[in-house]
């Protein structure tokens, strides 16, 4: 299970990945034989989510787990995007996309997979912005629960950062690279 957390990370080159990586097989070699006939494996989800103002430092995130779409978008943020992810079975985990920092937030199992909408709130991403810090100056608030994918949506957008990012753009599954295929000689 996902669990709500506080915490400080460090962003590096303005974002901060959201990983669910599924669990390794419990016998690798079937695995394998099994991906080599064509069944389908579990993809991990590897997302540069959070987009922030700094280039590296740093900077609090809240994440939320709730049962149901909030009615009210939480007051004092600059800005709020949402965004669908289809979340595998796996371990949930922010991380900065070298990977050198990473703060588990729990698994997701059985039922938990599925359609997700993250509601993405930031505020102070303008303070220090392409700057590299040692103590935080921007906040983030992630809030998940379970829903049908829908688009992108933004709901509000104050800060000179939100007006140039594109969320859209960066966030979707990894994509599996493409089945080999034998050479005919």
């Amino acid at each position: 299970m996902i669990e709500s957390a506080a915490f400080m990370i460090r962003a590096w080159q303005h974002v901060m990945d959201f990983v669910v990586e599924p669990f390794r097989p419990a016998d690798p070699v079937a695995a394998l034989q099994a991906s080599m006939r064509g069944e389908r494996q579990e993809i991990p989800l590897r997302v540069p989510l959070v987009s922030t103002g700094v280039h590296s430092g740093p900077v609090d995130l809240t994440v939320e787990i709730l049962g149901a779409r909030p009615e009210v978008p939480a007051s004092g943020w600059e800005d709020i995007h949402e965004v669908s992810l289809m979340f595998p079975e796996g371990r949930a985990y922010f991380n900065e996309p070298t990977g050198w920092e990473m703060k588990i937030i729990g698994t997701v199992m059985g039922d938990e997979k599925g359609s997700y909408r993250a509601r993405l709130h930031a505020t102070g991403r303008d303070t220090a912005f392409d700057e590299v810090v040692e103590s935080p100056v921007e906040r983030h608030l992630v809030q998940f629960w379970k829903e049908p994918p829908s688009p992108v949506s933004v709901l509000s957008s104050a800060s000179e950062r939100a007006k140039t990012s594109h969320v859209s753009s960066r966030c979707g599954r990894d994509r599996p690279p493409p089945p080999l295929t034998p050479d005919h000689d």
